[in-house]
């Protein structure tokens, strides 16, 4: 009994998939040569690109072994929604990414950049990547997982990543004997207010990551709008530019296993990474140009994981509980109440947080920017969702379908 003929294509189909994944890397390397002209401060696109096609081919190598390991997410209590074990070591192929896309943008370039935080953001990504990769292999407690975090917040402090003293304020503030004019001087409290940001939207990426493609896609497209706000003439930041494009890149490339249904999760390493990453990079990409509009682009940026963790840290106070206790009151837990599908919540925030990315770069008059690199990655989005998902489905179907001559009876 021969198999069938959908069955029998399946190898020349993952050979067209690794094609065009390695046609995306050339394409990257390529363009950092020609278009770039070799200058690592014009790489975003290229950095983009080789870390999309290196995510795209690294995640389901990672979720095989892991899957080998035993290293799944089972669905053993009531705040899960999936319903089967799944990988969750998504971060490594993240991370591997990042690092390997960067390597290669500075051989391209003939340096390692010394501004825009860059060795900040390795030095505490790389710490706090690790404390996520130890917590998805075995739980670490809480208070330890805050304390590697303050100090993950404060090597990338050390090292260049620091919110700036003076925080400008929209309009004077004179109230008794508080007069605040032009801004407010941070001064020594510059250190705990960059910890508070880093740990906190660290933290914020890691409790949204409750449902297939969620934290993935949010952080995506928050990394893609500051990438576009990064590139603004009135902010010009490029290197905090390229490593927003490179994360984008490897969430999207990511995001091809993550969506639902999520053959593969970030985990905490992923999540802790990505929300570090961003951090940092608002930090010195936006923050570093300290205006009324650049202080209030981050909270835009990154409204629903604020928003989301804000709402959790109220609601478990409120009842006494433990702000690090987990429950399954999260925007997306009372959406999905509602009926939704996985995907409809999905999309929905997905909307709603390109909404806002859209509105913080006309801020700046970046919105062509932003909305040419949306184009693209919808463009690829479209294309993982209707092409490729659509093609393993099919495959999929005929396969189970299909009994070895010894299970035919």
């Amino acid at each position: 009994m021969t198999k069938p003929e959908s069955v029998i294509k399946a190898r020349p189909s993952t050979v067209a998939i690794r094609l065009f994944q390695f046609l995306l890397l050339a394409a990257g390397i390529i363009w950092a040569f020609t278009f770039s002209h070799g200058h690592l401060d014009q790489t975003q696109i290229p950095g983009f690109l080789v870390a999309l096609a290196i995510s795209w081919w690294l995640t389901p190598e990672i979720r095989s072994r892991a899957m080998r390991l035993g290293l799944v997410d089972q669905p053993d209590d009531d705040r899960r929604i999936h319903k089967v074990a799944v990988p969750r070591l998504g971060g490594v192929a993240i991370y591997i990414s990042i690092v390997a896309t960067l390597v290669i943008m500075m051989a391209v370039g003939g340096r390692f950049p010394k501004e825009g935080g860059l060795a900040g953001i390795a030095a505490g990504g790389t710490l706090i990547f690790v404390l996520g990769l130890l917590d998805d292999l075995e739980s670490i407690p809480a208070k330890v997982k805050l304390l590697v975090q303050v100090l993950a917040a404060l090597a990338a402090y050390s090292l260049g990543v620091r919110i700036n003293e003076r925080i400008p304020l929209p309009f004077d503030i004179h109230f008794g004997f508080i007069n605040i004019a032009y801004g407010i001087d941070l001064g020594a409290w510059t250190l705990p207010v960059t910890i508070i940001w880093l740990v906190g939207i660290s933290n914020a990426v890691n409790l949204i990551d409750g449902m297939d493609g969620l934290a993935a896609g949010v952080s995506a497209i928050a990394s893609v709008t500051i990438w576009a706000i990064a590139m603004s003439a009135s902010t010009y930041h490029p290197y905090p530019a390229l490593i927003a494009a490179v994360l984008a890149g490897a969430l999207l490339g990511f995001l091809r296993w993550n969506f639902n249904p999520a053959r593969i999760f970030l985990g905490d390493s992923g999540a802790y990474l990505a929300g570090f990453i961003l951090g940092s990079v608002a930090i010195t990409g936006v923050l570093k140009t300290a205006t009324v509009i650049t202080v209030l682009l981050p909270m835009l940026i990154l409204f629903f994981p604020l928003l989301d963790t804000a709402w959790a840290v109220i609601r478990r106070v409120s009842r006494g509980k433990s702000i690090f206790a987990p429950d399954a009151e999260h925007i997306h837990h009372r959406l999905l109440q509602t009926g939704m599908s996985q995907k409809k919540v999905a999309y929905l925030i997905y909307g709603f947080s390109a909404l806002l990315g859209l509105i913080a770069t006309t801020f700046v008059h970046q919105e062509k920017y932003y909305l040419s690199i949306g184009a693209c990655v919808i463009a690829m989005a479209v294309f993982f969702a209707e092409v490729l998902n659509r093609h393993r489905q099919r495959l999929n179907k005929n396969e189970s379908t299909y009994l070895p001559p010894d299970q035919s009876s």
